[in-house]
């Protein structure tokens, strides 16, 4: 079974007779596989080694080179990790099985290295898989108008990332669409990479067949590439943008992590939506107007993207100033359940801090609450006091929970607002 860059690297090859590009998998090999064999057979078999005699013996035997440094992510996935130097020094303050371990986990990134330097050699491959610790770019030029690039940042943990950026004459290759096909969809991502791959090295095998295929669609029919990677996604994007802003009532989005469908039913819920998508469009103009330099025209988009957002605009404002007009009433609201609170809070107060210094003895937070609790037992009064207390806080929580949400989506409204008349008042002047 092939595992890549475990077991096998993979590369996109050019095929000398068809020019088109293929995968292959290129076997790690271990020629020193024997005087490794003998090193652990002197571990296993030497019952008081310690790691100082393991790190002699595979020197002695050949295997020295294993303990250098290499720039070798073992857990993709994983938290920082680091494969380095292992010395004389170091190796006595460790186990021999410690070291010998260390020793055999090094195989792979060695056989990984001098494949990659094959690799280079070799002019027929023009691309091959990797797996470096930390942020690592690595360009391939496909032929003189397309490139690829492969962005990865193995071995971070939460700031793992892998993605494929292709760039046809210096212009890039986008996923245009998924702004509008998905419901979480990462505009930054949209805007700088072509795909974005999950944290593992099995994912380079599509990494690596999408170069292809955007290599091979180019070389068998190069009059409609530009159409099929450029104006096709954009003219799915402006045709998703119209669906969602004509559509009043619901809303139905794909899920970005595991592409389940996802209505939107909630006046709340649609206007966010829309208003994301009309405003997010808007920062793609100027990477459609590149597409330009193709011979492609590309106004009749660029049109619809700002007279949708020119729609928008109203429909923002008007729902803004109803969050404006609520969260006022909310606040007045909730500064009369306060205003209630006052008695209630001085007697509760009053009452639990006396008994809990000259009853207790203690007035930290363990000795208020046994306080509380002998004085709801002892007298139903301070009980009744305690119970509307703790009733007018929840109202008051609840009530600064919806303020909270309100603010909250009254900002991001007036946010998506912002950016639709900036841009169009760019556009205005430009026009002027």
């Amino acid at each position: 079974m092939k595992k890549i860059n475990l077991t096998h690297i993979m590369v996109i090859r050019k095929n000398a007779s068809t020019g088109m590009l293929e995968t292959d998998f290129l076997p790690l090999v271990f020629k020193d596989q024997e005087k490794l064999n003998d090193v652990e057979r002197f571990y296993r078999q030497a019952s008081n080694a310690t790691g100082k005699d393991i790190y002699s013996f595979a020197c002695s035997n050949g295997l020295g080179y294993l303990f250098n440094s290499y720039d070798y992510c073992m857990n993709v996935n994983g938290s920082y990790q680091t494969c380095s130097l292992v010395s004389p020094k170091s190796a006595e303050n460790m186990s021999a099985g410690d070291c010998f371990c260390r020793l055999k986990s090094r195989v792979t990134a060695f056989c990984l290295r001098e494949r990659r330097k094959e690799c280079n050699e070799d002019p027929s491959i023009v691309a091959y898989s990797s797996c470096f610790i930390g942020w690592h770019c690595t360009s391939f030029d496909l032929n003189e108008d397309l490139s690829i690039k492969y962005n990865t940042n193995f071995g971070y943990g939460y700031a793992n990332y892998f993605t494929a950026s292709l760039k046809y004459k210096n212009i890039d290759i986008l996923p245009y669409s998924m702004w509008v096909h998905y419901f979480k969809a990462n505009l930054s991502e949209i805007r700088r990479y072509t795909r974005v791959y999950d944290i593992h090295n099995d994912e380079w095998e599509p990494a690596l067949r999408f170069g292809c295929e955007v290599y091979n669609s180019l070389l068998q029919n190069p009059h409609e590439f530009v159409n099929t990677w450029f104006v096709k996604e954009v003219q799915e994007m402006v045709r998703g943008l119209r669906a969602i802003f004509n559509n009043q009532c619901t809303v139905i989005a794909e899920n970005y992590s595991n592409n389940s469908k996802i209505e939107l039913k909630s006046k709340e819920d649609i206007i966010l939506f829309k208003g994301e998508k009309m405003s997010g469009a808007l920062s793609f103009i100027e990477k459609i107007k590149e597409l330009e330099k193709l011979d492609v025209s590309m106004t009749e988009y660029i049109t619809s993207i700002l007279d949708m957002n020119r729609q928008m605009a109203p429909q923002l404002e008007e729902v803004i100033e109803e969050y404006e007009h609520i969260i006022e009433g909310l606040k007045a609201e909730f500064a009369e359940v306060v205003e209630e609170m006052r008695p209630y809070e001085s007697f509760v107060e009053s009452h639990v801090q006396d008994c809990a210094i000259n009853f207790i003895g203690s007035d930290n937070y363990f000795g208020r609450n046994e306080a509380k609790t002998i004085l709801c037992s002892i007298s139903p009064y301070f009980a009744m006091k305690k119970s509307k207390l703790d009733e007018l806080e929840r109202v008051a929580s609840d009530l600064r929970t919806s303020i909270s949400r309100k603010e909250y989506v009254k900002d991001l409204l007036s946010g998506y607002l912002k950016t639709i008349k900036n841009a169009l008042e760019e556009t205005n002047t430009s026009k002027d």
